[in-house]
């Protein structure tokens, strides 16, 4: 499994948001931060806001802000709002079949990845206890 760079790079930024929390940054400041662009970085922060994690705000002391606490935000939140995690066919929402002697393996696997997912919250990153 490979995670995409719109992934690595919301995490950043959302390591970024927690480590000014309650303060916001500037879409500039993000972008000039992780070395991407406004376009990059304005996708990402649609996804996250979506998925209820990251608010804006307009105007010239505007910017990004994290919607909740850092410690109520884990980085499977921030993944998941930005990438599909699916190892194998049969573990997707849609999926039915169970029949395969290896589902249990892929089942196991999909639940420990996400199981570390969210055992870190963004607090934990910024006090650097993962």
């Amino acid at each position: 499994m490979k995670l995409s760079s719109k992934t690595r790079y919301g995490l950043r930024a959302c390591h970024l948001l927690a480590s000014s929390y309650p303060k916001n940054l500037s879409a500039t400041s993000i972008e000039e931060t992780l070395n991407v662009s406004a376009k990059y970085v304005e996708q990402i922060m649609r996804s996250l806001s979506s998925a209820g994690l990251v608010k804006a705000t307009r105007g010239a002391s505007g910017g990004y802000f994290l919607a909740k606490d850092p410690s109520l935000i884990t980085v499977g939140d921030i993944v998941r709002a930005l990438e599909t995690i699916e190892l194998v066919e049969c573990l997707s929402k849609d999926a039915t079949c169970k029949c395969c002697p290896s589902s249990k393996v892929w089942k196991k696997l999909y639940d420990g990845i996400n199981e570390v997912l969210d055992g870190m919250t963004l607090k934990e990153m910024t006090e650097g206890k993962v």
